[in-house]
């Protein structure tokens, strides 16, 4: 009896283990999810660490959040629903938020406190590069904790952040484009907030 018990427990705690916390919609070329290359099939976990592949592509979803991710780019993906903390080490990503939770991304630079849904981040040896797409976003400089910009965005607000200068500036807007964010929204089963829109950018602020 105290066997069959031990069992079920057991097959009971790997189910549960092995439970998948979000899915994959689309991989594109060679990607590691914790260092073992991964398939569509492959199940998206908390504080699973992605890595992609040169030209490689990945859409997934984890807890209401919907990411996409260029190629030689790594991304850990946040530990908890709670305490919000998305690292971005290199490389690009799009994502639209799971919405009334806070949220901290960090950068080998930067650090992101986002109130707001949908950003572009791209990080390389000399910028980080934001678009606000929606929201509100204090970039701050890991160096400099004074050097900070404010950003309220209702239509693509890009701030880049030199990693030489350390000085914020307002580049043109690369890397994605507005279906990009009504795609991953509807894997959210939601939209775009309706001050998404292309006059919209007039109520666009940013304060260095």
């Amino acid at each position: 009896m105290l066997k069959t018990i031990l069992f079920t427990l057991c097959l009971s705690y790997a189910s549960t283990a092995l439970a998948a916390d979000g899915k994959i919609y689309l991989l594109k070329g060679p990607v590691l999810i914790n260092g073992h290359l991964a398939s569509k099939d492959t199940p998206i976990h908390f504080s699973d660490e992605v890595l992609t592949g040169d030209k490689a592509r990945i859409i997934m979803k984890l807890d209401g959040s919907v990411y996409r991710m260029g190629g030689r780019s790594r991304l850990a993906l946040p530990e908890q629903t709670e305490n919000f903390t998305l690292n971005v080490f290199f490389g690009s990503v799009l994502a639209v938020f799971k919405r009334n939770t806070a949220k901290t991304i960090h950068t080998k630079t930067a650090v992101l406190g986002v109130r707001g849904t949908g950003v572009f981040l791209n990080v390389d040896h000399d910028q980080t590069y934001l678009c606000t797409c929606y929201g509100d976003i204090d970039f701050s400089d890991v160096n400099d904790i004074d050097n900070v910009a404010h950003i309220h965005a209702e239509y693509h607000q890009v701030v880049a952040l030199n990693h030489h200068t350390h000085s914020f500036s307002t580049p043109a807007m690369v890397g994605h484009v507005s279906q990009d964010l009504f795609e991953l929204e509807a894997l959210a089963e939601r939209t775009p907030p309706s001050t998404f829109t292309v006059d919209a950018h007039a109520n666009n602020k940013v304060e260095f």
